[in-house]
């Protein structure tokens, strides 16, 4: 009875672990989508995001303040949730939450093809300062609940936060050098029109001679794979599959009714292109596009026929012009005649 008793408690242990760790893994995606969502609305006051294009990094300090101590912030204001709703079971270990998180943010940014864009000695920076201080801020802190609220009762308190506010201003001006990132953004160019010249290459050049108009191809290719990695468009398959609805389908996010493989979704983006540039031309001969219509304004007309929004069409120019300085500097097709 009494080895029946023994594994009986050790399943329900073993049951208790496994919630446990579901949980705290929640826990850790939720923090995920958080930082993404405080990123992405704190461009502002300089924070820097995954991006395709070079970019100074104008805030340094408080892109390393978001990123190392936002999990601990979140790990403190959890914690005192679970502990104020009776769930201390849970807070156990509870610094493995940013471990879960840094794990599904590598998976995520693997999975979505944006390895060749990351700072990996960064982000091992990053990573080991977000455990560091989650171990910490546990063993010290949140451990117990009767660590959570802070004390303000010294001014020996009160006086380090004033430093480490005037210590956070002082190193926010401090500016780092951009040649890394322009090396990676440059091997994340190079790679990307290399790879999409040997799987659609043969499609595009069969319909499109002007290499400005292949220029335009591979750039929309590029950020059109960035914003719907394969991950995204298998899912976007999944519910086409399921809903029968039409969606933009392939790697060139071609709106369809109908299923269309990547290659089949180049080939319609090619044509759509093609079309808008003969009409638009056809449109300029005609005396249709009045008298200041220039190379720009074809360029950004060609950039919008594609895909709509102000950012698409400037991300889409960017990677156009630098399509056109690596791998077209010296074309002798024009635009407009």
């Amino acid at each position: 009875m009494n080895v029946y008793i023994r594994l009986w408690n050790a399943l329900l242990q073993l049951k208790m672990e496994i919630y446990t760790v579901v949980i705290q893994f929640g826990l850790g995606v939720v923090l995920f989508f958080i930082i993404n969502w405080i990123g992405k609305h704190s461009y502002s006051i300089g924070y820097m995001s995954i991006s395709v294009f070079a970019k100074v990094e104008e805030a340094p300090a408080f892109n390393f303040l978001i990123r190392v101590l936002t999990p601990t912030v979140y790990l403190i204001i959890s914690a005192s949730v679970l502990y104020a709703l009776k769930l201390d079971k849970y807070v156990d270990q509870y610094y493995l939450v940013s471990l879960y998180y840094i794990i599904f943010r590598l998976s995520f940014n693997l999975l979505t093809g944006r390895g060749l864009l990351l700072n990996w000695y960064r982000q091992l920076l990053y990573w080991v300062s977000i455990l560091v201080i989650s171990y910490f801020a546990y063993t010290k802190l949140i451990i117990s609940r009767e660590n959570l609220l802070p004390d303000f009762t010294t001014l020996a308190n009160e006086l380090w936060i004033i430093i480490l506010i005037f210590l956070f201003h002082v190193t926010n001006n401090v500016r780092f050098s951009s040649n890394g990132t322009i090396k990676r953004k440059e091997k994340y160019l190079i790679t990307m029109v290399n790879r999409f010249k040997n799987k659609y290459g043969a499609i595009i050049d069969k319909k499109i001679s002007n290499e400005h108009i292949k220029g335009l191809i591979y750039a929309i290719l590029i950020i059109e794979n960035f914003n719907r990695p394969r991950l995204a468009r298998w899912i976007e398959y999944l519910r086409y599959f399921i809903t029968g609805k039409p969606h933009t389908l392939g790697i060139m996010q071609y709106y369809t009714y109908t299923y269309i493989s990547d290659s089949k979704s180049v080939k319609l983006g090619v044509q759509k292109i093609n079309a808008a540039y003969k009409s638009s031309i056809a449109d300029f001969k005609n005396g249709q596009k009045g008298k200041y219509f220039g190379e720009w304004a074809l360029k950004n007309e060609l950039a919008s026929a594609y895909n709509t929004g102000s950012q698409y069409n400037e991300d889409v120019l960017e990677m156009w012009h630098e399509i056109m300085n690596k791998f077209y500097p010296n074309t002798n097709d024009v635009l407009l005649e």
